[in-house]
């Protein structure tokens, strides 16, 4: 069936149909966020079918799926030159064509897989560039749209010109779904009948990531053998972690120690995304070489290793190219000189348990708290002013344990979402971050006041810089509070929202001390418990799943 052609009898519906999808997009653009309104039309059930959104060799991944920046990246970029033709990832319905928040303009596709249906998520296209239109079926590698640089793309303008691609799971982006890693999924399906950009049958073809110095294979995460035993355990760790274990075995043979997941104050190493390289005879200079290899190689192929960040010898480096040279810790091994820590965007544990902070011990029966998406979603339109509601909802996927609705009722507490603001400590803007806290080194290496709006200056003046510091400074607070809690030292009776809370009030350390509630102090009482129940009242009123 042609995807294109309509019978006359559908274009009356069509236009009706139109008119309504107009109209809830205004009312959601009004609120500075995405459509919300449910599919339209059907998907056809596919037979698992997958393909790659772009032919190989014309585009370079950059961006994957997970933590970015301080906040949660729910998709895979692709970037490419302008123009580069977008091809349909399977079989579908166009749920969604038109303008959306950050994406420029977006095509959303609804796919039903195994009775499921599933959201192909593209952005930032120019509207000249579409090729489909909203409630038309598609197949499998047909052409949809090309490759731009509209909404929000780093850098602005034609040189931040990708392709970013989300999949939604569990009922799809308006059906109450999550996102998930979009390379796992494409990896996951059937081989592919149709190539991108045919219009029939074809030969079957599994694409691989492209713009990597490693081989296609492996940067396509095609199994590797396990990590030996005698080098070190795979237990606990997450999926990117294990595939960079491996990888780093193959590569490196010099390699025979490689530290996985444990207890410790930071979330990496017990969240299980994070693995010590250790370098044999590290003071030597062979040793040194083999180090700055290791982290020349891990950074050259990021992207395709998804990795967040390393640190070797004292030095921090981001994957997207910052770096800095941390604190003298005192040790050899407390400043990485004799080993290569890196750390991985994560991809979830094998067994599909839930990811949860950093006190959970991968594969057991612990449910997490709340997922990301949830978190960004608890919390009801309207609670706040309409330009702070998206950088609230978006800090809401920095971590499980601080959602959208707790970190909205915090910055009315502190600030009353008045800008400008310094108290009488020196506290400043919405956060009300006291300056030394802002530019303190958060879990990842980076100050928790970071450049999250992109304007090339990371400030407390500036409401997304602020409330995503905001939420990074608490989720920072929680993973220590709840190491704390999973190792006796710290006791939560009335659960550990309340300690997070205080701890960004009265110094996480209080917490600590106190072994629970912050105690010993009359300011404690005097300002730390109101400061907590207030907060903790209001998020139940701006939250969509509190009671």
């Amino acid at each position: 069936m042609n995807g294109v052609a309509r019978g006359s009898v559908a274009i009356v519906g069509a236009v009706l149909l139109l008119l309504l999808v107009l109209l809830l997009a205004v009312g959601t653009e009004e609120r500075g966020c995405a459509p919300t309104a449910g599919p339209v039309g059907t998907s056809p059930e596919t037979n698992g079918a997958r393909a790659m959104p772009m032919t190989h060799g014309t585009y370079t991944l950059t961006s994957g799926f997970g933590m970015r920046w301080g906040t949660q990246h729910q998709g895979q970029d692709f970037a490419a030159a302008p123009k580069t033709p977008i091809y349909a990832v399977a079989d579908g319905v166009v749920s969604r064509v038109g303008a959306a928040s950050g994406f420029g303009i977006w095509v959303v596709l609804d796919h039903n897989i195994d009775g499921e249906t599933v959201s192909s998520v593209y952005g930032h296209m120019f509207a000249d560039d579409v090729r489909v239109e909203q409630g038309q079926n598609v197949h499998i590698g047909q052409l949809i749209a090309a490759v731009g640089y509209n909404g929000e793309t780093v850098p602005a303008g034609p040189d931040g010109a990708h392709l970013h691609l989300e999949i939604w799971t569990g009922g799809g982006r308006f059906g109450g779904g999550s996102a998930i890693d979009p390379m796992s999924w494409l990896q996951s399906g059937t081989d592919s009948t149709s190539t991108p950009g045919s219009t029939g049958a074809g030969p079957s073809t599994k694409h691989t990531p492209g713009g990597s110095a490693m081989e296609a294979g492996m940067a396509a995460g095609t199994e590797l053998p396990e990590m030996p035993v005698s080098i070190g355990s795979e237990k606990g760790l997450q999926v990117d972690s294990i595939r960079l274990a491996r990888t780093i075995v193959q590569r490196f043979p010099l390699v025979r120690a490689i530290g996985g997941q444990r207890e410790d104050a930071l979330p990496d190493h017990p969240s299980g995304r994070a693995i010590d390289i250790m370098i044999p005879d590290p003071i030597s200079g062979n040793g040194k070489a083999l180090g700055d290899q290791i982290a020349e190689f891990v950074l050259t192929n990021s992207a395709a290793l998804r990795i967040d960040y390393l640190i070797w010898r004292q030095t921090y480096r981001a994957a997207s190219g910052e770096s800095n040279l941390m604190e003298d810790r005192g040790g050899v091994t407390a400043n990485h000189m004799d080993h290569v820590h890196v750390t991985t965007l994560g991809g979830g544990y094998p067994d599909g348990s839930p990811i949860g902070s950093a006190a959970t011990n991968p594969g057991t029966n612990a449910t997490s708290k709340c997922g990301p998406s949830a978190g960004e979603a608890d919390l009801a339109p309207g609670a706040v002013p309409s330009e702070l509601e998206p950088w609230y909802r978006r800090g809401g996927t920095v971590c499980p344990q601080v959602s959208a609705s707790l970190l909205a009722a915090q910055g009315k507490q502190e600030s009353g979402y008045q800008r400008g603001l310094t108290s009488s400590a020196g506290a400043q803007g919405l956060a009300q971050f006291l300056p030394g806290t802002a530019a303190a080194l958060a879990s990842d290496g980076r100050p928790y006041v970071i450049d999250a709006d992109n304007n090339g200056v990371a400030s407390v003046w500036d409401d997304g810089d602020a409330i995503i510091g905001q939420a990074r400074y608490m989720c920072d607070i929680a993973d220590h509070v709840d190491t704390w809690i999973a190792q006796g030292k710290v006791a939560a009776p009335n659960g550990a929202t309340e300690l997070y809370l205080a701890g960004y009030n009265a110094g996480e350390g209080a917490v600590l001390r106190s072994g629970g509630f912050p105690s010993g102090s009359a300011d404690y009482e005097i300002q730390t418990r109101p400061y907590v129940a207030s907060i903790l009242a209001m998020a139940a009123q701006m939250s969509t799943t509190m009671s």
